[in-house]
């Protein structure tokens, strides 16, 4: 659920940080709070392939719109690349986006566009990733649409006016951080996911990589209630760390 991916990606960013500063390695607050929030969004982005997910709605038709010819690619890449042993694919879901391959490039091209696009090009990052994070924790409100690009508008408006100076590369990292994420929580459901994308696996190039059977759990389920709140519990106890780090 996407809930439960956006908690993942903020609550790995900040047990990182914490893990940084523990080893004495603080991270400056600016991307701690910037990074958990990118973070939180971009655990949202490998579902861009599905034209009913939560990144799909969104941004209403555009986002609509752009899921749509995105998964059909998918389907299409997976189709031509597939063996002979590979299962059939319909619509594109879990299949290009739901790859380390994927997160690392994505990460890749946001950086490059943090050191070109500078403090302008974080705005438009910030802006994209808190209306996902906030849309999917707000998934049922039929103003979820407006209320997402609201708050993507105002987390950008403060980029840009609180931001410190310096380079932005580094978005990247929390972006790539976010879809891997994204990854290694559809490998703990029933379904998996095609990881290792393109390398073959058992002679399958898609091959559904998922974890050990006594830690799968159903979609929506009380266990990923259950593990959601344990990754928020986790996140806490991360920020709490970060302050008394902070503090001393």
């Amino acid at each position: 659920m996407g809930s439960s991916h956006a908690v993942s990606g903020a609550a790995g960013w900040l047990g990182g940080c914490a893990v940084l500063a523990a080893a004495g390695h603080p991270v400056g607050l600016p991307v701690i709070v910037v990074g958990a929030v990118m973070s939180a969004g971009a655990a949202l982005l490998p579902d861009c392939d599905h034209h009913s997910s939560c990144v799909a709605r969104t941004f209403g038709p555009v986002s609509r719109w752009a899921c749509k010819r995105i998964g059909r690619a998918c389907a299409v890449l997976h189709a031509r690349t597939r063996t002979r042993l590979d299962v059939r694919d319909l619509d594109g879901h879990r299949t290009l986006t739901h790859t380390v391959l994927f997160a690392l490039v994505t990460g890749a091209l946001i950086a490059l566009g943090g050191m070109l696009g500078g403090l302008v090009f974080a705005a438009v990052v910030m802006f994209a990733t808190t209306g996902l994070a906030v849309r999917a924790l707000w998934p049922r409100r039929k103003r979820g649409t407006l209320g997402a690009t609201l708050a993507g508008v105002l987390a950008a408006a403060a980029l840009l006016t609180f931001a410190p100076t310096g380079g932005w590369w580094w978005l990247g990292v929390p972006i790539g951080f976010g879809c891997l994420a994204h990854i290694a929580g559809d490998m703990l459901t029933n379904t998996g996911v095609p990881a290792l994308f393109p390398v073959m696996v058992r002679g399958r190039r898609w091959m559904r990589l998922r974890a050990p059977r006594p830690l799968r759990f159903g979609t929506g389920g009380r266990t990923e209630h259950l593990v959601r709140w344990l990754m928020l519990v986790g996140a806490l106890v991360a920020g709490w760390s970060l302050q008394v780090s902070a503090q001393m």
